[in-house]
């Protein structure tokens, strides 16, 4: 994975009658989930006793989220529902896992009932399912979905490059789709019998790999017609490097602070070579776009291989925080950890370049001070902001007395916020996982509320 840092987002607040932005997603979600199974029960159905209802309902739902998958990781600008990107991974994956234990629990449901009568039942009903040539459809697709979705949740202590992993995750799915709608509209009296029941599935199957179509092969077509000029790639430290890029052309490109793309640097503009990274600039630098990028993989590990002049392909901006969350915010404090200082830099230019009067303050911490980048630039704006200070925090033990000591804890904020107003302050996180998950829990404990702390998950 390219983006090792993460930036995160919460709603703003709200009138308490209006459902927050996540809420309204969720909703969104679970009601398309169940038109199938208000489609399926329109139908000319046989009654059936509660327990083979309630199985039918629970795999109705299942395939329903399982086709969801592919809209929500398709990177979708044109849905509303699923523009939303850190939303929709984030939902991707935790759907993801339960499904695998749903369709884990498919044949030891549909089995139960026979072995409740008799082990022997129950084992002969077993080889009859696994020895019967009508069920090898749902087999495959029962064993492969399990290894694909334990695949994608232990990818990253598999030794596999990123781009591999991709694609046989999108070519895996895909086949599981096709085989899952097959057994689905082949087994039961509604699969074998009955016509519209196969239509609404094989329609949702068609609808799902038209996504993954529409991304990996029609988008391409239109990125390469857009492409950008690789400008510069310059090392700030010994981890870490600024890659500066420009729209040629007439090609028309705008973002907010805070916000990624998709980076793809290769020869191709489709396929799964493309890598997520926050944006580092700010709107007054297009048309160049700047990103701050740590090594931390094995793409980012080449990034001095890239040829300046070279085109690249963009595909964004996405994510959805933005400084507007704290336009009532009376002090904003930016937190950064490791290579987040990329984003946490582009609202700091915004802001400057807002000449915003309010007391602003970024928390900036590594593991070593020579990891610490672009100093020049940001001592530079704590001279030139109304009401800008930084606060350097170093893990390792230095003699320099301006740097707070350990990493970004309770503390260390404390030292920078004034405590007395918490609830007054906006505040945005962007940096590895586990800090992500501390800087939270020393939020909480100096009383922030939930709605002022903004990051969105972009681990892919």
């Amino acid at each position: 994975m390219s983006l090792q840092s993460t930036l995160l987002g919460k709603p703003s607040q709200r009138l308490p009658l209006k459902l927050s932005r996540q809420r309204r997603l969720a909703l969104g979600y679970l009601c398309l989930m169940s038109l199938p199974f208000l489609a399926t029960f329109s139908l000319n159905m046989a009654q059936q006793g509660i327990y083979a209802t309630t199985l039918m309902v629970i795999n109705m739902l299942a395939m329903m989220a399982f086709y969801l998958q592919f809209p929500l990781a398709s990177r979708l600008k044109q849905i509303t529902l699923f523009t939303n990107i850190d939303w929709n991974i984030s939902r991707h994956k935790q759907v993801g896992q339960w499904l695998g234990i749903i369709f884990l629990l498919h044949p030891i449901l549909i089995l139960a009932p026979r072995f409740s009568l008799s082990f022997a039942d129950g084992m002969h009903s077993l080889i009859s399912v696994v020895t019967a040539p009508a069920m090898l459809t749902g087999i495959i697709a029962w064993v492969g979905l399990l290894i694909w979705i334990l695949t994608a949740i232990c990818k990253d202590s598999l030794q596999m490059r990123y781009e591999t992993w991709r694609f046989t995750h999108m070519l895996g799915f895909v086949a599981i789709a096709i085989l899952a709608t097959l057994h689905v509209t082949t087994i039961g009296s509604h699969g074998q019998f009955q016509a519209s029941f196969k239509l609404i599935w094989w329609v949702l199957c068609g609808l799902s790999v038209v996504m993954v179509l529409h991304n990996y092969f029609i988008k391409p077509l239109a990125l390469r017609a857009q492409p950008f000029k690789l400008l510069d790639v310059t090392q700030l430290s010994r981890t870490d490097w600024q890659v500066t890029i420009e729209k040629k052309g007439a090609a028309d490109f705008s973002f907010s602070p805070g916000q990624f793309v998709w980076l793809n640097t290769s020869q191709h503009s489709g396929g799964v070579n493309e890598h997520p990274f926050s944006i580092a600039s700010c709107q007054a630098d297009l048309p160049k776009v700047s990103f701050i990028i740590r090594n931390l993989g094995d793409y980012t590990s080449k990034l001095n291989t890239l040829k300046v002049g070279q085109d690249v392909y963009v595909d964004g901006p996405y994510g959805s925080i933005s400084l507007a969350e704290s336009a009532n915010a009376k002090a904003i404090v930016l937190i950064a950890g490791g290579a987040g200082i990329g984003p946490m830099l582009s609202l700091l230019r915004g802001l400057a370049q807002a000449n915003d009067p309010r007391p602003i303050r970024l928390i900036y911490g590594n593991n070593r001070p020579d990891q610490m980048v672009l100093q020049n630039e940001i001592k530079r704006l704590e001279q030139t902001m109304p009401n800008f200070k930084q606060q350097l925090a170093c893990a390792t033990t230095t003699g320099d007395g301006d740097l707070y000591q350990g990493f970004i804890d309770q503390a260390c904020i404390e030292q920078v916020i004034n405590i007395a107003v918490p609830r007054d302050w906006g505040v945005y996180l962007c940096g590895p996982k586990p800090m992500i998950t501390a800087v939270n829990k020393s939020l909480k404990a100096l009383q922030i509320p939930r709605a002022n702390i903004h990051y969105e998950q972009l681990s892919f």
